[in-house]
């Protein structure tokens, strides 16, 4: 199969480095859509790993079809108490046998949504929860579910796309994209804080507005006062730290429909340290892409990576290749998009097109090039499955090293 390829730089294609206006989401690691996408990420690599320890291969499964539907709390002026169980929903189609054996898929998929949100919740010990399974193993092709052996896995030794997807990498981020996960961050690791942070990162030329959302998280303050204190302290800590390495104007607005009066309850409060306190659900795709962002600027596709098989799925493994082939062209030629097609049943080595995009000027053969050799690689599992598209709370000094200190 025949690949296009489009090669282009300069100020004809800007990327969202160059653009007036950058927007720029992070939904944290509380937040209910969050905790669906680790939920079904952790759940896939526990499985995976299984099954190449029992079985020697990666068995048919995708489990990117988490919902997390939220419990309630009935709450005191200061504390709470759960009266409504969270409920954590698997589905999907899965494996749950292997040449006539049964598999304790369950129990692997119980145990990862247990130790995501203990994980992921500070105040995990509040919760009710329940945890129900949905899965299947439908499918027209009899074994496809259900395989005798591993030769009923296709994708075995040459791994395909299983659909037609168009997956786009980048790099390096953006400021305003190291900027929302600083946010979500700094405030994290304040022991009041929950973990359901909410951070929108405006850049218009040189000047950031920051608005966060931060919960208070039971057992740690006693009034609104003291939240709003909390919060107003901290946010101006941050805002000295990014005066510091933003060439403009920095503005961070906390908790905008926040009060110094009435209860502490009355305010952003969490027993758990998300919104998931209040009923709200949370489903897989529907929240950060694999990034840990929402960047609408840099044109990327919709595949949900968080759950996918992490042995052939287009939505991960394309995804894989994309970053991978992103960071090459950055490393010689500066801050690139690269854009891959591929069309169900291709090998991963023959997508359908290739799209280049670079903010400087580059030779379109060098860089393809570079596409191509991380495009031959095969490798993506070992990493994957180490965890690399986890939903985790990146280190605050890590961050603020990338945002290096303007001269004085």
């Amino acid at each position: 199969m025949s690949t296009v390829t489009h090669a282009v730089s300069g100020q004809r294609t800007p990327l969202p480095h160059d653009l007036a206006v950058e927007v720029v989401e992070r939904k944290g690691i509380g937040h209910p859509d969050t905790l669906a996408d680790g939920i079904a990420e952790l759940a896939s690599i526990r499985y995976s790993q299984h099954c190449l320890q029992k079985v020697g291969g990666v068995l048919h499964h995708n489990l990117d079809k988490v919902a997390v539907l939220g419990g309630r709390a009935a709450f005191t002026d200061t504390d709470g108490i759960y009266d409504r169980p969270l409920r954590v929903v698997f589905g999907g189609r899965i494996s749950t046998s292997f040449a006539g054996r049964p598999l304790p898929v369950r129990e692997i998929l119980h145990q990862a949504a247990i130790d995501h949100l203990r994980a992921a919740l500070p105040g995990f010990d509040r919760v009710r929860l329940e945890i129900r399974h949905e899965t299947t193993d439908s499918s027209k092709f009899p074994h496809w579910f259900a395989p005798r052996g591993l030769e009923d896995l296709p994708e075995r030794p040459t791994a395909f796309s299983n659909d037609t997807a168009y997956l786009v990498g980048s790099s390096p981020r953006t400021m305003s994209e190291t900027v929302a996960l600083l946010a979500e961050a700094w405030f994290r690791r304040h022991p009041w804080a929950g973990s359901d942070i909410k951070a929108l990162v405006v850049r218009q030329g040189d000047a950031w507005t920051v608005t966060v959302c931060v919960p208070a998280l039971a057992g740690h303050l006693a009034t609104s006062a003291e939240f709003d204190d909390a919060v107003t302290h901290a946010a101006q800590e941050l805002t000295a730290q990014l005066a510091g390495r933003l060439p403009g104007r920095v503005n961070v607005v906390c908790n905008t429909r926040g009060s110094r009066t009435g209860p502490l309850s009355g305010q952003y409060f969490t027993l758990s340290g998300s919104a998931i306190d209040y009923g709200e659900d949370g489903l897989v795709g529907r929240g950060n892409a694999r990034t840990g962002l929402i960047s609408g600027a840099h044109l990327a596709g919709n595949e949900a990576t968080f759950g996918k098989n992490p042995a052939y799925h287009v939505g991960k493994v394309g995804g894989w290749l994309a970053d991978q082939a992103a960071q090459a062209v950055a490393a010689q030629f500066g801050p690139c998009r690269i854009g891959l097609l591929w069309r169900n049943g291709a090998r991963y080595d023959q997508p359908a097109s290739i799209e280049i995009t670079a903010a400087g000027q580059m030779s379109a053969s060098q860089a393809e090039a570079a596409v191509r050799t991380e495009l031959a690689r095969t490798d993506w599992l070992t990493d994957l499955l180490d965890g690399r598209y986890l939903p985790r709370v990146e280190p605050v000094e890590q961050l603020l090293t990338e945002l290096a200190p303007v001269a004085g």
